[in-house]
């Protein structure tokens, strides 16, 4: 497909130089091959792509803008929006990141893109090992539906977890969707999302209510959105992000909740290891039984008969 450079922001890549210049023109060459490697943005059918300014001579650290189908063109259409000249590559690192209003646009991009990465080596290695589970994974979710949901809730959804949900929107209720250890937890669908949330949210106007925020009550915040539960339908315990620090968290049938000091992208990324290089962890190990991801050794002899570890 062609990709569409509006004049101005070729004559601005020629003025910067010919390492700009030609710095565009490989990437345009390389999303009429594969529009989506760019990192969604906020807006729909926006992503953005950075640039190494190591990777080519005379040419400095970039962001290249640009738009990707509908609503912002047409089906199929590619069109360079905007170059932005860094001063600095951004900082990579699995360390979380504050997620509140300090975010810049280019921070939350790396976390989008980082979040994608991870999600995309789970997927891959389930396609390839673990076909039942892959099956029962759910399409990534729309623009329209994630803004849905973001009204529902009446919070923002967190970058990285829009990110996850733009890539797969949950799990199927079939047999085998689990797939995070220890237990195979499950992602659940946005309804599943929505309903979980205001279920907490219920319980903390109920708890204040009673008790008042009394120093050590477990109350639910706002800013903590659901993402994986014990399965797909039965939400008494799961995991959910913390839209203002970044971190994840669980709760329990109990009503215990706790903050775990990690990122969505950090769990996700030491999911794929898990996966990927299982000799190298203690603990639950990934195995197959008929196709589907199963962390273990299984607790039941029946189970155990027919697990089959994966060793890489």
């Amino acid at each position: 497909m062609a990709v569409e450079v509006p004049d101005d922001i070729r004559d601005q890549c020629t003025r910067l130089g010919p390492g700009v210049a030609y710095a565009l023109k490989a990437l345009c060459a390389q999303l009429a091959d594969d529009p989506l490697v760019g990192n969604p943005g906020w807006d729909p059918s926006m992503y953005v792509v950075h640039v190494d300014g190591e990777t080519f001579d005379d040419c400095p650290a970039l962001d290249v803008h640009y738009a990707y189908g509908p609503p912002a063109l047409g089906a199929g259409a590619v069109e360079v929006r905007r170059v932005d000249v860094l001063t600095s590559a951004p900082v990579r690192t699995t360390e979380p990141e504050p997620a509140g209003r300090n975010r810049g646009p280019l921070a939350d991009a790396v976390q989008a893109r980082e979040t994608t990465e991870a999600w995309q080596r789970i997927e891959t290695w389930l396609r390839h090992n673990a076909p039942a589970t892959h099956a029962a994974l759910r399409p990534g979710a729309p623009e329209s539906e994630l803004v849905a949901l973001e009204e529902e809730l009446g919070v923002r959804v967190p970058v990285s977890l829009r990110a996850l949900w733009r890539q797969c929107a949950g799990s199927l209720d079939v047999r085998g969707a689990g797939l995070f250890p220890d237990y195979g937890w499950a992602l659940m669908d946005l309804d599943a999302v929505a309903r979980s949330y205001q279920g907490h949210m219920n319980s903390r106007r109920r708890q204040e209510q009673q008790f008042g925020e009394e120093e050590g009550m477990p109350l639910w915040r706002p800013s903590w959105i659901p993402f994986c539960s014990w399965s797909v339908t039965d939400l008494s315990y799961g995991r959910f992000v913390d839209g203002e620090t970044g971190e994840t968290g669980g709760w329990d049938e109990t009503g215990e909740r706790t903050v775990v000091d990690e990122s969505l992208t950090v769990f996700l990324e030491e999911t794929a290891d898990r996966l990927e290089y299982p000799k190298l962890f203690p603990g639950y190990q990934p195995g197959l039984i008929d196709g589907m991801l199963v962390w273990g050794p299984p607790p039941t002899p029946d189970e155990q008969a027919v697990w089959e570890p994966w060793n890489g």
